[in-house]
């Protein structure tokens, strides 16, 4: 297993690893364009790759809070190809993002996860990730 930055090219398998967690309203075109936003400082998207396929990915960034004393990393997709789970790729990609973010200087790290995800939820907590906060989502009308 390879574990590397994003490309553009790799947005056909990212926008199919988005569609098994849900979200299959994006585009070939959309993903390409948002991996190229994450190239942008204060982003990135790391891949997991097996013979040269793309079956894994997880994005993240990092940025300054008023009340605390150092950035805060927050990784915001996350998904291993379905027949690849339970394996530790996810594990290895994580703890990819994880050393990636505490480079950049991250003091805190952060993963939010759908309430319906039990078994992601496990799989964060046996990594000592612990659950500490709620939050609130607010869809403004357009």
């Amino acid at each position: 297993m390879i574990i590397r930055q994003a490309i553009a090219f790799d947005s056909k398998a990212i926008q199919s690893l988005l569609a098994q967690l849900g979200y299959p309203d994006l585009t070939d075109e959309e993903v390409a364009l948002k991996i190229v936003q994450h190239e942008k400082p204060g982003y990135y998207i790391l891949v997991a790759e097996v013979d040269e396929k793309v079956i894994g990915f997880i994005s993240m960034h990092w940025f300054e809070l008023m009340h605390w004393k150092g950035p805060l990393g927050r990784f915001t997709s996350f998904c291993i190809d379905e027949s690849f789970r339970s394996k530790g790729i996810g594990t290895k990609l994580l703890e990819s993002g994880e050393k990636f973010l505490t480079q950049k200087g991250c003091i805190k790290l952060e993963v939010t996860s759908n309430l319906r995800r039990k078994k992601t939820h496990e799989f964060y907590l046996r990594l000592g990730y612990t659950e500490d906060s709620r939050r609130f989502v607010k869809y403004p009308v357009q």
